[in-house]
């Protein structure tokens, strides 16, 4: 123990003392833990997400790879995000993805960066896949009570319509990489 803080602390160096750049680097992957997530309640309860939470997501980066104990690439994380944005509206104009969800996309592949962007979609495929599911459910169910569980009525076409909250499955990928980022998953 060192100043009342003992070695084994997380935000601790070699000899004990707290190290300032664990702490910038520490708060900057909170703050997205934060933005990150306030960005999937958004679009689960308005189906929106406000500009503001990608842009700021982009706007802490850089403090994390100024106070990161290890080299960022931030390069080529930079392409990637620009790589996911260009993929994201191709999506948005395909009708597949809201505008929000394709800038949030891209803010998040900034922070996943070459090491982790493929973990990071397939995390996205998984939980979009979970959520299009529930949300299915919650439409075909009302049909299935009154039509017989495996039959199709004239109303569950119209699901192809229904809006599904993909920035909370870009949310959950996101806090697994913040999580990696953190040393803690």
């Amino acid at each position: 123990m060192h100043d009342g803080v003992p070695a084994s602390f997380p935000l601790c160096g070699a000899m004990g003392h707290v190290d300032p750049s664990l702490v910038a680097s520490t708060v900057a992957v909170l703050a997205y833990v934060g933005l990150v997530f306030a960005a999937g309640v958004s679009d689960i309860l308005t189906l929106t997400v406000p500009n503001r939470y990608p842009i700021a997501i982009v706007l802490v980066y850089p403090s994390y790879v100024l106070a990161a104990e290890h080299p960022v690439d931030w390069q080529t994380s930079l392409l990637i995000a620009v790589g996911a944005l260009v993929a994201g509206f191709v999506l948005y104009a395909l009708r597949g993805w809201g505008g929000g969800d394709a800038k949030l996309f891209a803010a998040v592949a900034l922070w996943a960066g070459p090491d982790f962007f493929v973990p990071l979609v397939l995390l996205c495929t998984a939980a979009g896949g979970v959520i299009a599911a529930f949300v299915w459910l919650q439409h075909y169910l009302p049909h299935a009570v009154t039509s017989g569980f495996f039959t199709f009525r004239s109303g569950i076409p119209r699901f192809r319509r229904t809006p599904i909250p993909y920035a909370a499955a870009i949310a959950v990928a996101a806090l697994y990489r913040a999580f990696t980022l953190l040393n803690v998953g």
